[in-house]
């Protein structure tokens, strides 16, 4: 066993280094973006208790990624990794989900098996339409920079130039975002979907992304907190107030290998994560050191540059003021000038403006009189214009209170009948989803007993073939486990698709069979209703018919006994 100190020295050499590769130049204006208003104070973060080291080689990343995707070389950032099951519209943490652990800030919970390399170490890069991973040494929940505004949250993959400094965080000083990061390769989700378990299926089309950034301010990315990056951005307390929820909180439970882990990486309390110490060899180190005096550097010229602006601009003003000054003085002497020639002007202007006042007195009294009798008149006519007004207006009303009690009448039957039919969907919907609930949840019972049953013989397996082989036959025993695994994943892959066929299959069949029956059962009562109708007819066609044979034989009977009693009287005679 390690002792502690060496296992407290490793864990904060996890803590530092940067991201590997070159990184390009790009000559950008300094940018102030307007400050966004002071988030609330979060919960106190309660630190995870610390994970066992595991340590691997950057070239782990090579095997473990390599069935996924395809390696190849870019210039200016090494050898990059890009994967090949992913559609054109693809962007780097699209498909997953954001939740909260006090430890990290947001962590990204991938839907990917690749996830636990590509979305927390190393950075992502556009190039020629296509995708490009760079590897990297530093772990974090997730590589982004947010945005927020007009109902929307956004984030997107860092590039390789954005460097990670333990104690000054992401240096993004001089960075122009919509310079730096392409406008398709930013996720944007509007604010009530922002916590969906699988948040691919509400993301904008990347077409839409440059409108909606214009309509955003950048929040920031990681900061340094504790020798560790923090991806608190977004504020807990804000993610609150946009979603009108409380974000999911989780803890971690540290992986010692990313191969056995889970289906499920979050079960709702805990989140299942694997994030090795990735070691440096020299060479990288002295990029890193090479890269920071390079950052160092530009920094200060930028520095020196906005204190040399300062400074000419301060040269500029004071030449202003003397020049104002001056300006100033002229302005005032040829003002005292002009006054006094106003003056006088102004003299010979008062006796002509008196005699005037006088001529424009006398016409001003002659024209309200005019217009006095002008204005009685026009009052006359509006009284008689506004009377008739309120008579049409009062005649309006009434018409259009009758016709919105008829309108309110009808709309309350159709409000009535529609709310009628929504409680009898809503009725058979519910009992549509309590059967498939239930029939999902049989399923993942017997789905987890199975998987229990067969990784405990796997376990039992592997430690018998470990004890009886060598270390070469366990190093062959390993590689062709992990090519069985491989197939029986494909397998169960194949065969939950296939099961997942099926089902669907059966539904639909299920569902002609309910709508055939139905279709049948309608036929039946409309055939035995027409039957019911034709039983009827012949019946009452046959009531009348007795019923005219029995006054035909009644009338024939009282003819017969008028006969025989006129033959009666006749022989009487």
């Amino acid at each position: 066993m390690k002792p502690i100190t060496t296992l407290t020295a490793g864990l904060a050499l996890l803590a530092l280094g940067a991201i590997t590769g070159c990184t390009r130049t790009v000559v950008v204006h300094e940018h102030h973006y307007e400050t966004t208003p002071e988030p609330q104070p979060e919960p106190e973060p309660q630190p995870e208790p610390e994970a066992a080291e595991v340590t691997i080689e950057v070239s782990y990343f090579h095997d473990s990624l390599k069935p996924w995707g395809t390696w190849e070389y870019v210039d200016g950032y090494g050898d990059c990794w890009t994967p090949t099951e992913v559609d054109d519209d693809w962007r780097p943490y699209s498909h997953g989900h954001w939740v909260w652990v006090d430890d990290c800030g947001w962590y990204w919970v991938s839907d990917y098996q690749w996830g636990w390399a590509c979305m927390h170490y190393g950075r992502w890069t556009y190039i020629n339409h296509r995708w490009h991973w760079v590897p990297g040494y530093e772990w974090s929940g997730g590589w982004v920079v947010w945005c927020e505004g007009d109902g929307y949250i956004g984030w997107a993959a860092l590039p390789p130039r954005i460097h990670w400094d333990d104690r000054d965080g992401c240096r993004t000083e001089g960075v122009h975002w919509e310079i730096e990061i392409y406008d398709g390769c930013w996720v944007f989700v509007k604010h009530g979907r922002f916590l969906s378990r699988h948040v691919h299926e509400f993301i904008e089309p990347s077409r839409q992304s440059r409108g909606i950034f214009r309509r955003t301010q950048v929040r920031g990315c990681l900061t340094a907190e504790r020798g560790r990056p923090m991806n608190r951005a977004i504020a807990y307390d804000d993610a609150e107030r946009y979603t009108g929820e409380k974000p999911p909180r989780r803890k971690f439970k540290d992986e010692r290998d990313h191969k056995d882990r889970p289906a499920d990486r979050d079960d709702g309390a805990d989140v299942y994560v694997y994030r090795p110490k990735v070691k440096k060899d020299q060479a990288q180190l002295e990029r890193e050191k090479k890269d920071k005096e390079e950052d160092d550097r530009k920094a200060k010229a930028e520095r020196e540059k906005k204190a040399n602006e300062e400074r000419v601009k301060k040269e500029k003003e004071d030449a202003e003021r003397k020049a104002k000054a001056e300006r100033e003085k002229k302005d005032k002497e040829e003002a005292e000038d002009k006054a006094k020639a106003e003056r006088e002007k102004k003299e010979k202007e008062e006796a002509e403006r008196k005699a005037k006042a006088e001529r424009e007195k006398q016409d001003k009294e002659e024209a309200e009189r005019k217009a006095k009798a002008e204005r009685e008149k026009q009052d006359k006519e509006e009284a008689e214009r506004k009377a008739k007004a309120e008579r049409e207006k009062q005649d309006k009303e009434d018409r259009e209170k009758a016709e919105k009690e008829n309108a309110e009448r009808e709309k309350a039957e159709r409000e009535k009948k529609a709310k009628e039919d929504r409680e009898k969907a809503e009725r058979e919907k519910k009992a549509k989803e309590d059967r498939e609930k239930a029939e999902k949840e049989n399923a993942e019972r017997e789905k987890a007993e199975r998987e229990k049953k067969s990784k405990e013989e796997a376990e039992l397996k592997a430690k018998a073939e470990r004890e009886r082989k060598a270390k070469e036959e366990a190093e062959a025993k390993a590689k062709a486990e992990r090519e069985r695994k491989a197939r029986e994943e494909a397998e169960a892959k194949a065969k939950e698709e296939r099961e997942k066929a099926e089902k669907e299959k059966a539904e639909r069949e299920k569902a002609e069979r309910e709508k055939k029956a139905k279709e049948e059962a309608e036929r039946k009562a409309k055939e035995e209703k027409e039957k019911k109708e034709k039983e009827e007819r012949e019946k009452k066609e046959k009531e009348e018919k007795e019923k005219k044979e029995k006054e035909d034989k009644d009338k024939e009977k009282d003819d017969k006994d008028n006969g025989n009693g006129n033959d009666k009287k006749d022989k009487d005679k």
